[in-house]
């Protein structure tokens, strides 16, 4: 018997798995996934735990039941390509799963502001590769992952996470959000329940209290004008939350609240911080399953340079008082 089984018997496993997109060549794959990786990813899960809606496994935590060997499957930001590539994997499998809506993104079947940097850097990218490696000049990214990663520190400090411009509508990619059409078509699987995402997406924690009650509060009622099986629970965007954020969400209705803490979730968590496992093209099947074990949730801790949430800090923009330094992505 190998190390993993005999800490796994020793102290259980079980948690929330985050899916966000889906589609061939993902541009960012700590963070979508294509479909193979995705399939051997499900199938690894489906063998080896109970695979189950998310509703269940929070009705069991607030029955105070054991979730040991359950796992649930969750979909952030309502991609288009949940639709296309992930439902029929998930009916070859009969795996259910959970999506999280953004309102203003399904209203027009928007693109998401991350997805369009990326496009902007592949398209630079292979404008240098087409007009200067013929010359022999040497390999050059004009932004690099650096680059990238504080254009989102600055969305997120001076705009509190929501693009400044509007919202790009898209119909020629799977990166982007599902319009309501869609959402409409897919809630025809009774495999699929949704969820909350907001209204906007923004970094909660740098909204008032007021403006996050309006983000939780009218995506709920948006989501149940219009779709059937839409759960109370918010999967927090970015996975950023504090303690105003929490108090928002239950005067809101939720009875959930996700992040994106990267480990197992304890038999009986606390409902409304409950960590999720993020999965990418880059995660092994079995490196799910190592973080799916609740014999390291003190050591991911550690890892994490302790608790969540943490808001980035940029230092040519406007300061947060109590706000950490540094956001930790997992």
């Amino acid at each position: 018997m190998s190390t993993w089984s005999l800490l796994e018997r020793a102290f259980g496993w079980g948690g929330i798995v985050a899916y966000h997109g889906i589609g061939d060549a993902p541009h960012a794959a700590v963070m979508h996934v294509s479909p193979p990786r995705l399939r051997a990813q499900l199938t690894y899960l489906h063998e080896r735990y109970t695979v189950v809606p998310l509703r269940e496994l929070v009705s069991r935590w607030h029955a105070r039941l054991s979730t040991r060997g359950c796992v649930a499957i969750t979909f952030d930001d309502a991609y288009a390509g949940v639709s296309v590539y992930a439902l029929p994997i998930m009916r070859d499998l009969e795996i259910p799963a959970t999506v999280f809506v953004t309102s203003r993104h399904a209203a027009q079947g928007g693109s998401y502001w991350w997805d369009d940097i990326e496009r902007e850097r592949a398209a630079l990218r292979a404008e240098w590769t087409d007009e200067h490696e013929a010359l022999g000049m040497p390999r050059y990214d004009p932004m690099d992952a650096k680059g990238v990663d504080r254009i989102r520190r600055r969305v997120i400090c001076s705009f509190a996470g929501r693009w400044p411009g509007p919202i790009v509508q898209r119909d020629d990619t799977v990166w982007r959000s599902m319009n309501w059409d869609e959402l409409a078509a897919l809630a025809a699987e009774p495999l699929v329940d949704f969820g909350v995402h907001t209204l906007s997406h923004p970094a909660l924690p740098l909204l008032s209290y007021a403006e996050q009650l309006a983000e939780m509060r009218d995506n709920l009622s948006q989501l149940r004008e219009r779709l059937p099986r839409v759960l109370p629970i918010v999967a927090y965007p970015y996975g950023l939350y504090d303690s105003t954020t929490v108090r928002a969400a239950q005067e809101a209705g939720m009875v959930a609240g996700l992040t994106m803490e990267g480990r197992a979730t304890a038999d009986h968590p606390s409902p409304m911080t409950v960590p999720r496992v993020g999965a990418g093209e880059i995660h092994s099947p079995p490196s799910l399953g190592r973080r799916l074990n609740r014999a390291l949730r003190p050591f991911l801790v550690i890892r994490n340079r302790g608790s969540h949430p943490r808001v980035p800090s940029d230092p040519l923009a406007r300061r947060f008082d109590g706000i950490s330094a540094e956001l930790q992505t997992t």
